[in-house]
This record gives structure tokens, sequence and C-alpha cells, in this order.
């Protein structure tokens, strides 16, 4: 029996706005005819919702349910491009010993600068695995399928980095299990480079439902149903999506002046923050400042991200102060320019209790008791300077001047 044509888009620029419910993300998908279908995981609901896909010529909308998957057709200047709206992936489920109800607390690590948890995919031994607030699809490396990780391909990606593009296997449908909490038909992208001492990462959207606290005091990573009562005691800050990933107003007191703008929240980087030239120039810097060193970044491929090493008087989060702050401020480069960013890592982030409402967009802030810690101030190498480049789906306004990896949205590139 012939088929029925699928539903027709049509673009003329590769950027594509998608409202997710009531979420707007913001040049939250690139098209790209080279990938055979692309797959766009809609963000987690027990509810079905509406889900638009908005171009620069045209929209089309969705009405989802749970479970289940819509193709259609992008035309890109003629081009076409399948696409898929997919609902597989859902919120997560108790097991074993977890109560019914009530927040579920999990032990965390910090290990090489990074935020560390536990788990399993597809019964495999327990793998070391980075939770990064920064990545919005999980990963595997080889260590992980040496351990019993079993993959089952059934796509691929054009990873697109500081190395230039890489066609890359990914898997949709696997098994996550971190401390009695099971997800189903979670997406890996596989990266056969290992590029971290760790087993793979777990992205943000396994809670994105969900409100995370992370506390660094008790080195818990609790997960509440609604915002705990305690957050009364912390600084409340809009936490809006900047593509498909978080970001926080960062202030920067540079002697006589201050500036402000949005950093992405990233807990799989091991340095304090990194802002692009972009945001360097917009924002008056380095000017006034005093250069300590300098800084390279590699990621999965042959590419290297240069950067300087510069003195920040002050950095203002939630109204709280952070003083004599190392920042790494990219140098110009030929690679594809993009709009003013940047992101902040570990050494700035597990300076504070944080809770992260992924269900309102707000972030709270709270001084732990390594906030008055100093920061290493040297200039003979790079303890500050940035992330290991760890290949991941991501896709942000804000993420492609970080020349790091992120690049799309799920199921789509990695950089």
């Amino acid at each position: 029996m012939a088929q029925e044509p699928l539903p027709i888009l049509r673009a003329h620029t590769n950027l594509v706005d998608i409202q997710d419910g009531d979420v707007l993300l913001k040049r939250a998908w690139t098209i790209d005819p080279a990938v055979a279908l692309d797959v766009y995981a809609v963000r987690r609901s027990a509810l079905g919702k509406k889900v638009t896909f908005i171009t620069d010529l045209d929209s089309m909308s969705f009405d989802v349910l749970p479970g289940r998957t819509w193709d259609f057709v992008i035309l890109l200047d003629g081009r076409p491009c399948r696409t898929r709206v997919s609902t597989l992936t859902q919120p997560f489920r108790r097991v074993g010993s977890a109560e019914a109800s009530g927040p579920v607390s999990i032990p965390m690590s910090i290990s090489n600068g990074k935020l560390h948890l536990q788990g399993r995919f597809n019964d495999s031994g327990l793998l070391d695995l980075i939770f990064d607030t920064g990545a919005d699809t999980n990963v595997l490396y080889p260590s992980a399928l040496g351990k019993g990780a079993r993959l089952r391909f059934d796509g691929s990606v054009n990873n697109a980095g500081t190395g230039g593009r890489t066609l890359r296997q990914t898997s949709s449908d696997n098994r996550l299990e971190v401390a009695d909490l099971r997800w189903d038909h979670e997406p890996v992208l596989y990266v056969e480079k290992q590029a971290d001492a760790a087993d793979g990462i777990v992205g943000y959207p396994v809670f994105q439902d969900k409100v995370v606290e992370l506390d660094f005091d008790r080195m818990r990573l609790i997960i509440h149903e609604v915002v705990p009562g305690h957050a009364e005691g912390f600084a409340k800050t809009a936490m809006p999506f900047s593509g498909t990933l978080t970001a926080v107003v960062t202030g920067f007191g540079l002697g006589d002046r201050r500036e402000a703008g949005p950093l992405l929240l990233d807990t799989g980087g091991s340095g304090t923050l990194t802002v692009n030239p972009a945001f360097a120039s917009a924002h008056g810097l380095p000017r006034g400042l005093r250069k300590i060193g300098s800084s390279e970044m590699r990621g999965v491929g042959s590419g290297v991200v240069r950067s300087d090493v510069l003195l920040l008087p002050e950095l203002i989060l939630a109204g709280h102060t952070l003083r004599n702050v190392p920042i790494n401020v990219e140098r110009p480069s030929e690679r594809e320019p993009g709009p003013p960013g940047g992101a902040l890592f570990m050494e700035v982030l597990s300076r504070f209790n944080i809770i992260l409402d992924y269900q309102r967009n707000e972030a709270y802030f709270r001084p732990n008791g390594r906030f008055g810690v100093p920061f290493q101030v040297s200039s003979s190498g790079p303890p500050w300077y940035a992330k290991a480049l760890l290949a991941t789906i991501a896709m942000a306004s804000l993420a492609l001047f970080l020349a790091r990896w992120r690049r799309r949205a799920p199921g789509s590139h990695a950089t």
C-alpha cells in the first residue's frame, strides 16, 4: 500500500526555533541535509502538549502524547531533511528500595574538576559518569563498552567541534539506572575516542521535569518534585534557556565599572569560566584586567582553542561576590563566530549549594563551605582553564561560540 506523503515544512535558513509546550527554545535546531533522519526528543512530560517548529518561512505544530513519534520533512531551499519528533524519553521510574514518593538522594563526587555519579547503561557494570548540566544528551566512551554497556546503533550524527566534523554513531533506545532510578528509551551518542577518564556523560534532560539540588557540603544530588522549603534561604535568579541549555546572568566587577551577561551552567567543566571573543568585545574585556597566563582546550578532534587567562577582580552570581577569579577569554580565530556568551564551570559552581528548578526555569544559590577558599592563581599552568572537551549533543545559541562541542538539540549534532 502506498504511504501517505509526509508533511512538509519549508525553510530558507538552517536554524529553527522550537516551541516545546510552554518553553520557547530559540535557534534550538539546526537543519542538516547530510543526516538521514534527525530526531528531536521532546522535553519530558507525562502529559500531552503542543510542539511547534518555527522556520524563517513557516511553522508546523504537533499535538504530542507520551511514547510516540511523528515524522515530517523540512525542505531547506529544496533539499529534503527527514525529521522526527519523539516522546519516547520519559521521566524516571523508582525501582528497588526507592520510596514511592519524596526526594531522591544520590551520592556525587568531584573528580578531575567535574561532577560525577555512578550508574549503569543496559545492565552494564558500574560506570563512572559525569553529570553535566551543560549537556543535553547522554554520551558513552569506549571504556563503557568495555564494562558491558552494549549499544545497538541505529543512527548517526555529524559531530562538529574544534577538530572539524566527524560522523558518529548513535543509539536511540537504552536503559539508564542511577541509584534506585531507572529510565528506558534513553538516547546515547557514542564517541569512539576516550575523551575523559570517565566512562561517559549523563545529560541534564534526565531530570528536566524535576527540581535538582546540588548539595556540595554533603556531596549529594537530591531530586525533588517541587522546590524544597529550605530554598527560602537561597538567593533566587532567573534561569532562561539558551538553545536547549540553561544560563544565568553573571556580573563582572571591573574596577570602576560593572558588566553582566548570561553564562551557561556547566557542571561538566573543570575550570572557573570561559567567554568567547564576542562576549569579551561586548563587555570590554580584557581592558583593565591583568593577564596571568594562557590556556589551550582540546576536543575529540585535532583542533585547539587558545585563550588568555585574566584575573577578574569580582564575579557576582545571584548577589554573591567571588573575588580574584581567573577567567578564560578565548582569542579571536578563524572559526565560525557565534553570539556573545560563555559558561560557568565547577570551580565557581561548587562554591555554592544550588537548586535548579527546571520546571519554572529558576535557579537558587547559597554559598557553601568552599565559598571563601581562594582561587588558585598561577601563571605556570592551567588548572582553571576549561572543560575537557567531551563530545555531547547540545545545541545552544550560546554554545556555538564556546568552540568546544555543543551544536544541536537532542538527536542532532555534537561538537
